[in-house]
């Protein structure tokens, strides 16, 4: 009898351990938090093999230090009255795509220093509706006008970008203030399939007065259950939460700065990867854009409108890229 027990009990011990063991392996999962420094660069050629012009050189300077990028355009030179060319004064994107887990959340975080000499917060700009190409003097049948805040009129902007789609997130910082923008390019203007004005916007959600030198901004999308959604924070500090991903702002009932209201329903959108983008951004055109699809919406804002002596200069340290698990 007492042999048997201890066969018994060896067996038992046996089993346990097994079944320990391969529970172990069903249940290896990632580790829950990942980080990826994303600014080991020494000089001009290690940042160039990080981040893409895929959109041009573009406008003004470029100084590369130890771990850090200065983007100087004081004031722009440069303006389009085309679609949203306008708007990128000097971008550039990672080379790197980076994954979001299938739940969890993928999060972009840099520091800014932004200056954003000759702007004039609550400039009013004028234009006309109609195609491109109308000039200050020229006969227009119906004037536009809309009041500017100071980071549309110049910008030091961090991007989250997921191509597939046409969907970004945005941090604009200006010498002043900063605000949160969310959007969906349109297929017309980024090549994404798929993307009419029924599913593009953009929004401004939150703008807010912060304080001359650096500041600490980050965007974290997250997924998974259900969920899609997008944080921002600032200086470490959560300053704006948009919940269902690609519904316009108006369409889900949230409050936001009232620039710009959609024209369509949107789409829940499932994303599984995003780029970086850092640059030197305007934002004084009026939604959509001069899309083909609405002319009636068209606005045509001349070139004295859209350059009157502002600029940007922005200093970029300390990317990083941070990947959680649920």
């Amino acid at each position: 009898m007492k042999t048997h027990r201890k066969v018994a009990g060896v067996a038992a011990v046996l089993l346990l351990s097994t079944v320990v063991a391969n529970a172990g392996v069903a249940d290896a999962k990632p580790p829950p938090t990942t980080t990826v420094v994303h600014n080991n660069w020494k000089d001009a050629a290690g940042y160039n093999a990080k981040w893409a012009a895929p959109y041009g050189p573009g406008e003004g300077t470029e100084t590369v230090t130890n771990h850090a990028v200065t983007l100087d355009a004081t004031p722009f030179t440069t303006s389009a009255d085309f679609s949203v060319f306008d708007h990128l004064k000097r971008i550039r994107i990672s080379t790197s795509s980076f994954a979001v887990p299938e739940s969890g959340s993928l999060e972009f975080s840099v520091d800014i220093t932004a200056e954003t000499p000759g702007t004039d917060p609550g400039r009013v700009i004028n234009g006309c509706y109609g195609p491109p190409g109308w000039q200050t003097g020229d006969p227009c049948a119906q004037p536009y006008a809309q009041s500017t805040i100071e980071g549309q009129q110049a910008g030091v902007v961090l991007n989250m970008i997921n191509f597939e789609t046409g969907q970004l997130f945005d941090w604009f910082v200006s010498g002043g203030t900063v605000f949160a923008l969310i959007e969906r390019l349109p297929t017309t203007v980024t090549g994404s399939p798929g993307v009419g004005l029924d599913k593009a916007y953009t929004q401004i959600i939150k703008e807010a007065p912060v304080s001359s030198g650096k500041h600490s901004l980050s965007i974290r999308y997250t997924r998974g259950g259900g969920e899609s959604s997008v944080d921002y924070y600032l200086d470490g500090k959560l300053f704006t939460h948009v919940d269902n991903v690609g519904v316009p702002l108006d369409v889900q009932g949230v409050p936001f700065t009232g620039y710009a209201p959609s024209l369509g329903a949107g789409e829940q959108l499932d994303l599984d990867s995003f780029q970086i983008g850092h640059g030197l951004f305007s934002l004084l055109d009026a939604f959509p854009y001069q899309h083909p699809d609405r002319p009636d919406l068209s606005v045509s804002i001349p070139i004295s409108e859209r350059l009157f002596g502002q600029g940007a200069t922005g200093t970029f340290k300390n990317f990083t890229v941070t990947t959680k698990n649920k």
